[in-house]
Parts: structure tokens; C-alpha cells; sequence
């Protein structure tokens, strides 16, 4: 081999070897910037892979949500103020909805992995108490359904117009993240402990 081909040699060698610091140095840059965190996922990275649900009231994202209460089908009242302390969905739903039915063994099954000292589910439906109680008795469900019964609702909570609407709040009442669709329990457990 030449003196000149083994010139060329080496610089295609520290060429290569150059690229792949370049292309190693970008990759672990972007890794760190990216919101990973030490529980799980980044809440972008959740909502990309959603095929049920797509992301909701983005603008209330990171904001204390206002206090308000309803009724469960036992008569006893909730406030959101009444599960500081702990992580919350609150769940927009109806006996009738199809996707709302489908979204029931996944909180079930959430409601049996996680504590009530550590997350609150709060189903509400517009409808009567005497039929969400009938209606939740016959499905199983083990998580608070509570009637709107008139209740007037503060924003963003006022704005749903669709259903299944989950809000993820956390300990402090601050609404983490808000989806619009059913939210399979894998998803919602990611959404949980995921950070802002």
C-alpha cells in the first residue's frame, strides 16, 4: 500500500470516528434535554402514542384548578379541595357513552393497583344519582360517581363537550394534563408518573 493510500486510510479512519462522536454527542444531548423523568415517560411522549385519546385543554395545563363539589350515589359530598394530598382524576363520563364504558375496567383496575390515600377517581356524569348508583353497582365500579345534580362547574370544567374527559391533577390541585377520549390503564398509570 502507498504512503498516499495509507494517508487516505487514516483519514477516512478519524473521519468515521469523528461522525460517530458527532452523532453520539447529538444523541445524548437530545436525550437530556427531552422532559424525561425518573418515574416515567415525558407527558409529550405519552400523548404521541395515544391511539383513544388525544390531549385537551392544553392552556390549563400547570394551573390550580377551582374548588367545587358534588354528590356520590351515596349522598356524601366531594370537594376537589377534599383530595389535596393526593394525585386525582377527575372523570367526565355517562352510562350511555360507549367509549365511557370501555374506559371502566381500565379506572377499576387502577383503583385496585394504586391506593385511595394516594390517588382520588372522581367519575361525574350529568345524570341522575339513583340511576349512576344502579348503573355502578351493576358494573362493579370502585371509584366515587357523583352526579352533577345542577352543580354549577368553573372552567376549564364548564367547557367539556365531549366525553370521556379525564383531568390528571396532582397533590396540590394543579391540573397536571387533561385527555379527551378513553385512556387505557397502562396510559394513565405512565400520566401519573410522568412530571410536568
Amino acid at each position: 500500500m502507498s504512503r498516499q493510500m495509507k494517508t487516505q486510510a487514516v483519514w477516512l479512519v478519524v473521519g468515521v470516528v469523528a461522525l460517530a462522536g458527532v452523532a453520539v454527542f447529538a444523541f445524548v444531548k437530545n436525550q437530556s434535554a427531552r422532559p424525561h423523568h425518573a418515574g416515567g415517560a415525558a407527558l409529550e411522549d405519552i400523548a404521541k402514542s395515544a391511539e383513544t385519546w388525544e390531549p385537551a385543554f392544553p392552556t390549563w395545563v400547570g394551573k390550580q384548578a377551582a374548588d367545587f363539589s358534588v354528590l356520590d350515589t351515596t349522598g356524601s359530598k366531594h370537594a376537589l379541595s377534599d383530595y389535596r394530598g393526593r394525585d386525582l382524576l377527575v372523570v367526565f363520563w355517562a352510562t350511555w357513552c360507549p367509549a365511557c364504558n370501555m374506559e371502566i375496567p381500565h379506572l377499576i383496575r387502577l383503583r385496585n393497583a394504586v391506593p385511595e390515600d394516594e390517588l382520588g377517581i372522581l367519575a361525574i356524569s350529568n345524570e341522575q344519582i339513583e340511576h349512576l348508583k344502579q348503573f355502578a353497582e351493576a358494573k362493579g365500579i370502585n371509584y366515587t360517581v357523583a352526579s352533577l345534580s345542577g352543580t354549577p362547574l368553573p372552567p376549564p370544567f364548564s367547557e367539556v363537550s365531549a366525553i370521556p374527559t379525564t383531568f390528571f391533577m396532582d397533590r396540590s390541585g394543579t391540573i397536571k394534563f387533561t385527555a379527551l377520549g378513553m385512556v387505557p390503564l397502562e396510559e394513565a398509570k405512565a400520566i401519573l408518573r410522568a412530571q410536568q
